[in-house]
């Protein structure tokens, strides 16, 4: 092999390295945390406000049930108490949720957390 046809090859080499090292340092800054697009965010806060929902739901109706059945326990009315706050706690877990969809989901400047 001639000694310019080494030379040439290793230049070539060279160049093609300095690309795939400059490559991978844009790959690496974009894997940062934080540097994700906004759609990555937007979606986290609408499956936190679904999970939020849900586990008010689910605890509006569990504790009502629990409340109804050791009422019933204590007072021995079998199934009137359980049946009366299940139907209580199950509006209180709808109304939760519906006060969490109708805040606003941009700053409009409004104390959301008042009730």
């Amino acid at each position: 092999m001639p000694e310019s046809d080494k030379n040439a090859s290793d230049t070539e080499l060279r160049a093609r390295l300095d690309s795939l090292k400059s490559a991978i340092g844009r790959a690496e800054e974009s894997d940062k945390p934080g540097a994700g697009p906004a759609k990555d965010k937007a979606l986290a806060g609408a499956m936190s406000s679904g999970f939020r929902a849900a586990t008010d739901l689910a605890g509006g109706i569990i504790a009502g049930a629990l409340i109804g059945y050791l009422g019933d326990r204590w007072l021995g009315t079998s199934p009137f108490l359980l049946i009366a706050f299940l139907v209580i706690g199950t509006i209180a877990g709808f109304r939760s949720v519906y006060k969490l969809g109708s805040r606003p989901t941009s700053g409009t400047g409004r104390d959301t957390t008042k009730t």
